[in-house]
């Protein structure tokens, strides 16, 4: 069976949105563009790490919950 065209599209905006979401904070922490400390750094690499793995992890979940759902 075929996955459903919009469940799909649906999944790799949220993915996309999610890698785009962690390389945008990864390179503001990188270049240093805000006067953080250590300390703040590594709580905002942590946090964007965080909900991107969960919106990752979530769109995957969603595609194979709501992809295939002739049975409903």
């Amino acid at each position: 069976m075929a996955m459903r065209p919009d469940v799909r599209r649906h999944t790799i905006i949220i993915i996309v949105f999610a890698v785009a979401q962690w390389a945008f904070m990864r390179y503001i922490l990188n270049e240093q563009m805000f006067n953080l400390t250590t300390y703040e750094r590594i709580v905002y690499f942590s946090g964007s790490s965080f909900v991107a793995g969960f919106g990752v992890i979530s769109a995957l979940i969603y595609m194979v919950v709501k992809g295939n759902s002739d049975k409903s």
